[in-house]
């Protein structure tokens, strides 16, 4: 279930990328797998 909301909170995200920039902040790696899958343009930044 936490996975189908991540995927709409994603998809959400990438219509408020049409308007302004976004900014999410997370460790978990498998956030920003989804975020690749449901916005093919997302720009991914790793701080080491």
């Amino acid at each position: 279930m936490a996975h189908l909301r991540s995927e709409e909170v994603f998809r959400l995200f990438g219509e408020m990328a049409n308007v302004g920039q976004v900014i999410y902040l997370t460790h978990e790696q498998h956030l920003c797998d989804i975020a690749k899958a449901i916005i093919p343009n997302v720009a991914i930044h790793e701080l080491g």
